[in-house]
């Protein structure tokens, strides 16, 4: 009895780290990811930048700005 309860103490501390390591492995995927979705966004508001640039230019707001300016 004595052999089966260290048996199974050891079995749960080991599985204790075990779990600790995942959440720590958890952790650092997010914070990947979170960066991922960061430079997804610059690189979605840099394509909306170009694009209501070139509109700008397209329909001549920008030299009517230069104009009054």
């Amino acid at each position: 009895m004595e052999q089966r309860l260290e048996h199974l103490e050891k079995a749960v501390q080991r599985h204790d780290g075990q779990i600790s390591a995942l959440f720590g492995k958890v952790d650092k995927m997010n914070e990947h990811l979170t960066s991922i979705q960061r430079t997804l966004d610059q690189i979605k508001y840099m394509g909306v930048g170009a694009l209501v640039y070139f509109l700008a230019t397209e329909f001549g707001i920008i030299a009517a700005l230069k104009i009054v300016a």
